[in-house]
């Protein structure tokens, strides 16, 4: 969820809440099917100039009861003394950024848990505001929006707890499993595993009932689908990351010592003396002073037209300093994936003090990660082995 773009609209409690642009597709569509369909459909008998505001306000209520899911994430892992950084809403629900990962099985079950039990307490709610309202004789489009609202809280709660990551009941899972076999990366992988298995399932159902019932609703099951395996998938590649990294830290990865080039220098000079010359692709840039300025990549220098190479300063197509990711050399490694930034093609600049001490390509932590991955199957023969 990294690539969504967000917009910051206010914070609770110290937690940022962001909506991704794909909240406003959603809202409006959810907004204009309860108008025209879903409330005339539930309390007949009122005018557009009534649909369309109850449509509205029970959008919005939805949401509220969307962030209320996340939130109850939030505080039960700020009870446990883990950092949340923010909750960005989006097209298919909300994200809770908790910076640590539970540190018993107990605790993941917890936090995983508390997500659905809001939305059904939220349904409930609905369901019997609903009912108290029919009651009392409340007009009738009312009590239908309460319905409404209770019985989607419902489903939302149930579908959030179908075992597969990274649904809630996927974090339920690998809770349950991690207590079973004592592997938390185990666990993840087992519960990303059913994930993409159940994305399979709803691609293939809405499939069918596009092709075989003509309803377009079977697009948003395929879309659906398609999201849990796309989550799934980049879920275990997470996991395997953090069990390959490890403990590893910046300075046993970078390559001390980088070229570095100076900011007034022309593309031409760099790509001629440097690129050609010392068969390099990236360059921290620095400033009359030797201080980082920035960071210049191939990329970058061979999208200068050739007759511009000349007269082009590397300043003015550098990554700034802003948009690319700096670490220090006792760093974890995984700590600085975590507030990697998009600029500089994934490199990392390595400084102490004001000083570039080094660099790191997403080669190599690759390396490190298919290092990793070979001597775990080593170490699995070798088991293997000796228990034979």
């Amino acid at each position: 969820m990294h690539g969504l773009k967000t917009v910051r609209v206010g914070s609770i409690d110290g937690i940022d809440i962001k909506l991704d642009w794909s909240v406003l597709v959603i809202f409006w569509l959810l907004t204009w099917s309860l108008a025209a369909a879903g409330l005339p459909s539930l309390a007949s008998g009122y005018s557009a100039s009534e649909y369309w505001p109850a449509a509205l306000a029970t959008t919005v209520a939805f949401f509220a009861a969307l962030l209320a899911h996340e939130l109850a994430h939030c505080v039960v892992a700020r009870h446990q003394g883990l950092p949340v950084r923010d909750i960005t809403l989006w097209l298919l629900g909300g994200v809770s950024a908790i910076e640590q990962e539970p540190k018993t099985p107990s605790g993941d079950l917890r936090i995983a848990i508390a997500g659905p039990a809001t939305s059904i307490v939220v349904g409930l709610a609905g369901l019997g505001a609903a009912a108290l309202f029919s009651a009392a004789g409340v007009a009738g489009l009312l009590v239908a929006c309460a319905a409404w609202l209770g019985s989607v809280n419902l489903l939302l709660a149930l579908f959030n707890l179908i075992p597969a990551a990274p649904l809630d009941g996927g974090r339920v899972l690998r809770a349950i499993r991690w207590r079973q076999t004592g592997d938390r990366t185990r666990a993840a992988i087992d519960a990303a595993h059913a994930g993409r298995a159940f994305g399979f399932i709803l691609i293939a159902l809405g499939f069918l009932e596009f092709v075989l019932g003509a309803d377009v609703s079977g697009l948003w099951l395929v879309l659906l689908g398609w999201f849990l395996l796309s989550a799934s998938r980049s879920e275990e590649e997470q996991v395997r990351m953090t069990r390959g990294l490890g403990t590893t830290r910046v300075r046993d990865l970078m390559t001390a010592d980088p070229i570095t080039v100076r900011d007034d220098m022309s593309v031409d000079e760099v790509l001629h003396d440097y690129v050609l010359a010392r068969h390099c692709s990236s360059f921290p840039v620095l400033d009359g002073a030797g201080r980082l300025a920035g960071l210049v990549t191939l990329g970058r220098l061979r999208s200068v037209p050739p007759s511009h190479r000349t007269s082009t300063r590397v300043s003015e197509i550098a990554w700034p300093v802003a948009d690319i990711t700096i670490a220090t050399p006792d760093e974890p490694v995984l700590d600085v994936l975590g507030r990697s930034k998009a600029g500089g093609d994934g490199r990392i600049v390595v400084t102490r003090g004001d000083a570039v001490v080094g660099i790191v390509s997403p080669t190599d932590i690759t390396r490190v990660l298919q290092f990793a991955d070979v001597e775990r199957v080593d170490h699995s023969a070798d088991s293997a082995n000796s228990a034979g």
